[in-house]
């Protein structure tokens, strides 16, 4: 009985030692898409309508449209916008895969494309046109905090 008890106590210690040191925390994100964790401020955004005639629009940031992004390790985001003069605030989580992201806040889905280069973040969303609705294509930029 006693060889027993010993043999479980033995087996249960490497066990316990053994699976702590092979026990490593991996980051779920590549360490090219680590960059995007950081605050990001709302810079333009150029939007193309393909309708009879292509039209375009660009906003560029000043009192009444201002956001801040902020992409955080959790995968969480926050974010906090003003305009028209109502301010917004909201969370929600981020998405990756390759250069592609989804974002997920309050109500709103955005899948886009995403490029940082020179401290420039760069968010690309497109959409066919359909019955309904005219085709897009919106260009966000964002510069690093």
């Amino acid at each position: 009985m006693r060889v027993k008890y010993f043999l479980t106590i033995i087996v249960c210690t490497i066990f316990l030692f053994g699976s702590q040191r092979s026990f490593k925390i991996k980051s779920k994100y590549q360490q090219s898409h680590l960059r995007l964790i950081d605050k990001w401020i709302f810079i333009s955004m150029e939007t193309v309508t393909q309708t009879e005639k292509e039209e375009k629009e660009i906003v560029y940031q000043d009192r009444d449209n201002v956001e801040t992004l902020s992409f955080h390790r959790s995968g969480s985001m926050s974010f906090v916008s003003v305009e028209g003069g109502k301010e917004k605030k909201g969370r929600g989580i981020w998405l990756i895969k390759d250069h592609y992201i989804r974002i997920i806040a309050q109500s709103d889905t955005i899948d886009a494309t995403y490029n940082i280069k020179d401290d420039i973040l760069t968010l690309t969303t497109s959409e066919e046109e359909s019955e309904d609705f005219y085709g897009y294509t919106s260009v966000v930029k964002y510069k690093k905090k």
